[in-house]
C-alpha cells in the first residue's frame, strides 16, 4: 500500500546480475523517479505557501531587525571592553584589564559570527 504523500525515488535494485560487457558483478541500485503530481494540490501548496509568507512578513522582519541590532550592540559594547581593558592593560591595572579585554574579545567575536 502507497502513501500519498511519499514523493521519493523508489529503489529498484538489481542484486548481483551480471554486467553484460565485462563480465562483472553489480549491486549498485538503480533509482527510478515519479514523474507525476496532483497539479490541485501542488497550486494548492503554493498558494497557501504564499500566503504564509505574507502574513508572516511583518514578523520576519521586526525580528531580522531586532536581532541585527542586538548583534550591533554586542559589537560596539564588546569593542568598547576591548579598548578599555587595553587602556587598563597597559597601566599598573593589567589583572583587571586582560579579563575586561578577553571578555570584551568573546562578546564581540559572539556577535559578529
Amino acid at each position: 500500500m502507497r502513501q500519498a504523500q511519499s514523493d521519493r525515488p523508489r529503489l529498484r535494485t538489481r542484486a548481483f546480475r551480471p554486467h553484460p560487457t565485462a563480465g562483472a558483478w553489480e549491486a549498485a541500485p538503480r533509482f527510478e523517479v515519479r514523474a507525476r503530481r496532483n497539479p490541485v494540490a501542488a497550486t494548492l501548496g503554493f498558494l497557501f505557501g504564499a500566503a504564509w509568507s505574507i502574513l508572516t512578513f511583518p514578523f520576519r522582519l521586526v525580528f531580522g531587525v531586532m536581532a541585527l541590532l542586538g548583534r550591533l550592540t554586542g559589537v560596539a559594547v564588546g569593542f568598547t571592553l576591548m579598548v578599555v581593558g587595553m587602556a587598563l592593560g597597559a597601566g599598573p591595572f593589567f589583572l583587571i584589564g586582560i579579563p575586561i579585554f578577553l571578555v570584551g574579545l568573546l562578546l564581540t567575536m559572539r556577535s559578529l559570527g
